[in-house]
């Protein structure tokens, strides 16, 4: 039986406050510093997620009112600030709020930055152009709250991004449930939910709520929460994604095979909704 919402939102903060989202892939760095902002920043955009600015227009987003739910340590707030968007977001870690204005402040940028909750906006009805939230709304313990507050502040016509772990991906069933918890014996000692809250990097002691999603389920959850749907998309498969024991294999295979794999079996969903007129 899981804990109830407040002590998952509570790991959440420890885990994110401890160490920002991507701070695996600069280890020796700072987070605050710009060093550490832009060896992520280059590690995200060239491997994790290339494709990000081919699914979502972030150039569209000059002069409008833009929500980042769970901006982390300000990747995709630096390109929206950057579009010339009116940016503003919330994050779950307060940390996260200095460290992000640290960041951005090297560039220039000094947007409205916040300790919120997705489940429980701060702000009125009606107020927001876009609503994105990035790897975040997959940790939160009531995800269609989450989405039906993102509708709720969103002005009629308003668009909502969101990205979350795809359920019938690579990494999900054959990385983590095949490989590691059914032929390495990993049911022995822990359920398949505490494996999959150990994928996240932390140097807290806490471990976050994780759950995964397929394209059917995040469709369904937007029409529950009052949207249209526009589209989904899957992406991101990277040799990391598969079992260590495969990679010798895989790192043979061209990049473009990967990416082609990656449109069914990546390890996001990304889906683009809108609140009706």
């Amino acid at each position: 039986m899981l804990p109830d919402g407040n002590e998952l939102k509570r790991r959440s903060r420890a885990v994110w406050g401890a160490s920002p989202a991507g701070t695996a892939f600069a280890p020796d760095l700072e987070p605050g510093t710009q060093e550490f902002f832009e060896q992520v920043m280059h590690v995200r955009s060239t491997y994790e997620q290339p494709w990000l600015f081919e699914l979502v227009p972030f150039e569209r987003a000059a002069g409008l009112k833009v929500l980042e739910v769970g901006f982390g340590a300000g990747y995709d707030a630096y390109e929206f600030c950057r579009q010339g968007a009116i940016y503003t977001g919330v994050d779950i870690a307060p940390e996260n709020v200095s460290r992000a204005r640290r960041h951005l402040a090297a560039y220039g940028f000094a947007p409205e930055l916040m300790q919120g909750d997705a489940e429980n906006l701060p702000f009125s009805d009606n107020c927001f152009d876009i609503v994105y939230a990035n790897g975040v709304l997959h940790h939160t313990p009531d995800i269609l709250r989450a989405f039906r507050e993102a509708r709720r502040v969103l002005k009629p016509g308003g668009d909502f991004w969101v990205i979350v772990y795809h359920r019938d991906s690579v990494f999900h069933w054959v990385a983590l449930f095949l490989f590691d918890h059914v032929l390495h014996g990993g049911f022995r000692k822990r359920s398949f939910s505490e494996r999959l809250s150990m994928i996240e990097y932390t140097t807290s002691d806490s471990r976050p709520l994780v759950r995964v999603y397929s394209r059917s389920e995040v469709r369904s959850l937007m029409r529950d929460a009052g949207f249209e749907v526009i589209r989904t998309w899957v992406r991101k498969l990277t040799v990391d994604d598969f079992p260590s024991s495969l990679h010798p294999f895989v790192k043979r295979l061209p990049r473009s095979w990967l990416s082609l794999l990656g449109r069914a079996f990546g390890w996001y969903v990304i889906a683009h909704a809108r609140r009706p007129e």
